[in-house]
This record gives structure tokens, sequence and C-alpha cells, in this order.
């Protein structure tokens, strides 16, 4: 009798292992607040003209990411894609650098091609919901600036690289009866919530003659959602 109960126990203190559909690889989407370094440019000679056109503020940047599951044997090593989108508008400057009535827009749309591994083996086999991780890309942002009229006044591409790192929180892990009925219905195997911190160094590797968009300060701070697939 003492067996059988301790046999039980153990099966009750045991790491269950949930049977989920086969895995492809993952969709995710972000948002953060971005600023170009564009007035740390040496060449600008202590000008300000990011700061002068579009203010102090930090626009809004939309991410989305899908990326293919190379494996996760221990904790899942993925390869995708990246694109996102912002925008900020302000008031092209007269030739004495004073704000004109005339409006004026920035838009980017970055590009990026990005391999992610994220350490989701505790996650995934004893139900920790916690799942760190870390993302290098190589970075293509796509940008153009508007008239008021609507027209385009100047365009072009810069590139670089980023490295980020972040931590992902398992929903699953507060409602498993709905993550297997999710997992059952759309193949979607786990839902998280995530926060990162990303440094970019995009001018064209150093160049003196492209626009610097690398993100202002140390570290750029997005959050967002993640679905497991």
């Amino acid at each position: 009798m003492k067996r059988l109960l301790l046999a039980v126990l153990l099966a009750a203190l045991a790491p269950a292992a949930r049977a989920e559909s086969p895995r492809v690889g993952s969709f995710d989407f972000s948002i953060g607040q971005y600023r170009p370094n564009i007035d740390a440019e040496p060449n600008l000679h202590g000008n300000t003209p990011w700061r002068d056109i579009f203010g102090t503020g930090s626009p809004l940047l939309f991410r989305v990411t899908a990326s293919y599951d190379i494996t996760h044997y221990f904790g899942s090593l993925e390869v995708g894609l990246q694109t996102g989108y912002l925008s900020r508008s302000g008031h092209a400057l007269t030739v004495t650098g004073q704000p004109s009535s005339d409006t004026t827009s920035f838009r980017m749309i970055p590009t990026s091609a990005v391999l992610t591994y994220r350490f989701d083996l505790l996650a995934d086999r004893y139900n920790i919901p916690f799942a760190p991780y870390g993302r290098v890309a190589f970075e293509r942002y796509n940008w153009w600036v508007s008239t008021g009229s609507g027209g385009t006044s100047k365009y072009g591409a810069t590139n670089g690289w980023s490295a980020a790192a972040g931590l992902a929180l398992m929903l699953d892990f507060f409602d498993p009866y709905l993550a297997r009925e999710l997992d059952r219905e759309t193949g979607i195997n786990h839902t998280y919530l995530f926060a990162e911190a990303r440094k970019t160094k995009v001018n064209d590797f150093g160049s003196g003659t492209s626009w610097d968009l690398s993100g202002t300060g140390a570290l750029q701070w997005a959050f967002g959602m993640l679905f497991v697939f």
C-alpha cells in the first residue's frame, strides 16, 4: 500500500508532457519607441535637423516577425524575416533654419533577416512560464521624406545590424485547458507576452555619407506578443 501511494505521489509531482501539434515556427508583433540618431552625425557640426523638424519625442515603431523553427531540441532556434512601419510629421525649415508652415514627414519600413534563440526548454517540459531569448539581425531600413503636397523629396535605404535580448512570459501557464484547446483548433502551441531591449547600429557600417538611423540611447525597448505554432 505504501508503495502504491508513493507511486501516485511521484506521478502527481512529475512534470506532465503536454501533447501538442507539430511545431513549424513562430509569429510575433511588437511596438516600441524609436528615434533615429541623425542629429549625432559629425558632418552636421552641431546642427539638429531631426529635433528642429520633428521635435524631441520618439515616434512609435511597429514590427512583425515570421520565423521558421530550425530545431527545438534544447530551446528553440529560429530563422526569420521581420518588417515594420514608422511615421513622423513636422514642419519643414526655412533657409534661415526656422520652422515654416510647410509640412514634411519621415516614413520608414525596416526590414530584417533575424536569427533567434529562445530558451523555452523549462517552459515546455516543466511548466516554468519564463523563456529568455536573444536575437541578432541584419537590418535594412527603407525610408523616404514626403512634402506637404504628398510628393517625395528624398528617399533611400540604410543597412546595419542589431542585437536584442528579452524575456517572454508563457500565457499557457495561467490556463492550460484553454491553451490545449487553442492548439487543437488552430495549431498554436504556445502564446507569450514579451519585453525586449535592442541595440541597433544602422549607418551603412560606418559610412560617412549615409544617414545614421541607429536608435538614440544605449538601448531601445519594445513590448509584444508571440505565437508559437
